[in-house]
């Protein structure tokens, strides 16, 4: 298991996050709070999920809570940099064209 981290940059009006670590029932958690603490304005958000070597159903249950916070302030929410894994498990539950990805 790997320690989950999540830096926070900004591309103009969009906040990019940088998770860093599993995506798992452990760190998920980690990974939803952040949404919570952004400080306004934001019209977009991106998830990096480059350093993301492994994700299990608590870190789907992440990105859709991301998802529901994204669509309740109604700005787009595009993953980035799905690696094999996670691409993966998106695929294999139905989730890879509900979400944008940027490829």
């Amino acid at each position: 298991m790997r320690t989950l981290s999540v830096a926070v940059s900004r591309r103009h009006d969009t906040v990019v996050l940088h998770p860093r670590g599993d995506v798992d029932h452990d760190s998920a958690p980690v990974l939803t709070g952040v949404l919570e603490e952004l400080e306004q304005p934001w019209r977009g958000l991106a998830v990096d999920l480059t350093g993301v070597p492994f994700m299990d159903s608590a870190g789907l249950h992440a990105l859709l809570s991301l998802e529901r916070g994204c669509r309740e302030r109604g700005v787009p929410l595009t993953l980035t940099g799905v690696g094999e894994q996670p691409g993966r498990l998106l695929e294999l539950v139905g989730l890879a064209e509900f979400f944008t990805v940027a490829r």
